[in-house]
């Protein structure tokens, strides 16, 4: 047996099976379940963690700049299963679901309009 002839004869070369589109590409991350879209921008914000936190410190997924009507850590949104609830995290100015200020937790349905400090969000669902 010679060094190129050692192993299957295949190895290496173009005759083994590749990928195909149709296959599709494991390494593409799935599109988020649901978003808060801001309403006046359009930026999405995909809220994929099981606790997505709200406001103007930088560690929050949806930081929110330049509104001293957002505390730091101002909301939450928890998501378990495939339900979503927004939570006040002890807000000065709270948080509107619909134009009423939350007392406890809501749960999020597509179309609601949630409302922190002066901002205005969208929550949707993927199609």
């Amino acid at each position: 047996m010679t060094a190129k002839s050692r192993g299957h004869d295949n190895f290496g070369t173009d005759r083994v099976a590749k990928p195909t589109k149709e296959s599709g590409d494991a390494t593409l991350p799935s599109p988020p379940l649901a978003t808060l879209v801001h309403e006046r921008s359009g930026q999405i914000h995909p809220l994929l963690a099981d606790i997505t936190v709200i406001g103007r410190d930088k560690s929050c997924a949806v930081l929110i700049r330049d509104d001293t009507a957002v505390s730091r850590k101002h909301a939450h949104i928890l998501r378990k299963g495939v339900s979503f609830r927004i939570e006040d995290l002890g807000s000065s100015n709270g948080v509107y679901v619909n134009g009423i200020k939350l007392a406890g937790s809501h749960e999020l349905q597509v179309g609601d309009r949630v409302e922190i400090g002066a901002q205005v969000y969208l929550f949707k669902r993927r199609a």
